[in-house]
């Protein structure tokens, strides 16, 4: 279940109730829990309710757009996210293409390869090897570069 919860004290207590009933249900929660929200850190905390829970942050760019690439904020709310869950429970979306509006396609990640405030392991991590493991991913084969693609 990919999920993006509203800004909502409410759904984000119904969303941990599914996620107890549930307790084999894979959930991602979309949107680096509404980062820029006041309930962000409530959504972050749903990956304490299972270890089928992870953080998805598709859309983060979109909602530091203020700020703009290379995005230290989003740098920092996912370390403060890490602090709290693990970085384990983290992992990369794009939100493509509704972001091409604004970024390229490699902007969307290369923020965070680029940034000197996470290690080469927490980028692994965050970048794919979650991901590998959240979806069951076995043997990605390696793609070309597709030039032009929203560059």
């Amino acid at each position: 279940l990919d999920m993006c919860l509203d800004d909502n004290a409410h759904q984000i207590a119904e969303m941990a109730e599914v996620i107890q009933e549930c307790p084999n249900l894979k959930v991602a929660i979309g949107h680096f829990g509404m980062v820029t929200t006041p309930t962000w850190k409530n959504q972050i905390l749903l990956a304490r309710e299972s270890k089928h829970v992870t953080i998805e942050s598709g859309g983060i760019t979109w909602l530091y757009n203020r700020e703009f690439y290379p995005y230290p904020s989003a740098i920092r709310s996912i370390k403060e996210a890490a602090d709290m869950v693990g970085m384990d429970r983290l992992m990369w979306g794009s939100d493509y293409p509704r972001t091409i509006t604004a970024i390229t396609y490699r902007m969307s990640y290369d923020f965070i390869v680029k940034s000197d405030m996470l290690t080469q392991d927490e980028k692994e991590l965050f970048l794919g090897r979650n991901a590998e493991r959240f979806y069951g991913f076995e043997e990605l084969k390696e793609l070309p570069y597709i030039k032009n693609m929203s560059e």
